[in-house]
């Protein structure tokens, strides 16, 4: 076993849900400090457990296990065994992964009967945010997984951005700047979890304000293999407002027309040019059928 320490980057909040016999080891993983003085304190042994009895957290952050990963830990855990155990909550009769499910998944492929565990007593809210340190220290989460989790902490446990960041080690505005993935459409957002785009190509994809935009610069940007450079580049130019056509100003001799008109007629009036010979329209303004009545008379 290794000794006793913190794993870098621990958000604050941790020590208050895992007690001091319980921690990260190196690889982020969960073990028991077996000292003399700690190894039975508070009963938290390590104890195997029947695999059949151990069920997946429905809110696990992580929703995609790479299979060839899972089936090369697979192999190892047939040769070496688990040798990190699983963090599990006891509930109905059955026992909920909070640290682990990678290492209970490839258990199962390699056909282990028992896995070691250690056993906590802890609430929902404590259970999310174990699982959701676990994976963000090892950085296993999607982009998208992760703003999810977040979400959920917010919504289901009021809990405020900045208490989320305390919580995983992670300043605010990295912590917002992650939910705001969640702003892009479900077709994009499909995109991130299915690993077909980057965080930092939908991170760039945020810039615009069109949802059918984005979800067609996302298609492009896996088609074309755009780097993230390129398409940010894709999105200033997007961005940039187009040049305004300059007015050209109206010939000196038809605004005279206008005016000569509009004097005679008593109404507004406008001279349109149509081509360069010399065709055009010209626009008289009425309000009323008795005012019409007048310029008729007036044009007699």
């Amino acid at each position: 076993m290794s000794s006793k320490k913190h794993h870098n980057g621990l958000g604050k909040g941790l020590a208050a849900l895992i007690s001091d016999d319980i921690h990260f080891d190196e690889n982020g993983g969960l073990e028991e400090a077996q000292s003399e003085s700690s190894s039975h304190q508070d009963g938290q042994l390590i104890v195997e457990l029947p695999i059949g009895k151990i069920r997946p957290n429905r809110d696990q952050p992580r929703k995609h296990f790479d299979q060839r990963a899972l089936e090369e830990l697979a192999a190892s855990i047939k040769e070496h065994g688990v040798l990190q155990p699983l963090v599990v909550k006891q509930e109905q009769g059955a026992y909920t992964i909070i640290a682990g499910e990678r290492r209970w998944r490839a258990a199962t492929l390699a056909g282990m009967d028992t896995v070691p565990v250690v056993v906590k007593d802890m609430s929902d809210r404590e259970v999310v945010e174990i699982a959701l340190i676990e994976n963000v220290q090892r950085e296993d989460l999607n982009p998208i997984e992760e703003a999810m989790a977040f979400e959920q902490l917010a919504k289901h446990y009021n809990l405020t951005q900045g208490e989320i960041g305390i919580r995983i080690g992670k300043s605010r505005a990295a912590v917002t700047n992650v939910m705001r993935l969640l702003k892009l459409p479900d077709s994009v957002r499909k995109m991130v979890l299915n690993n077909q785009l980057s965080g930092g190509h939908a991170r760039a994809l945020l810039g615009l304000d069109d949802a059918e935009t984005m979800a067609d610069l996302a298609q492009k940007a896996i088609e074309r293999n755009w780097s993230v450079r390129e398409m940010e580049d894709q999105v200033r130019r997007l961005k940039k407002p187009r040049p305004q056509k300059e007015k050209k100003p109206k010939d000196p001799y038809l605004v005279d027309v206008e005016d000569q008109l509009r004097n005679h007629l008593g109404t507004s009036v406008t001279l349109t040019p149509k081509n360069k010979k010399g065709s055009g329209k010209i626009t008289i303004d009425y309000s009323s059928t008795n005012e019409l009545n007048r310029i008729l008379d007036l044009l007699k």
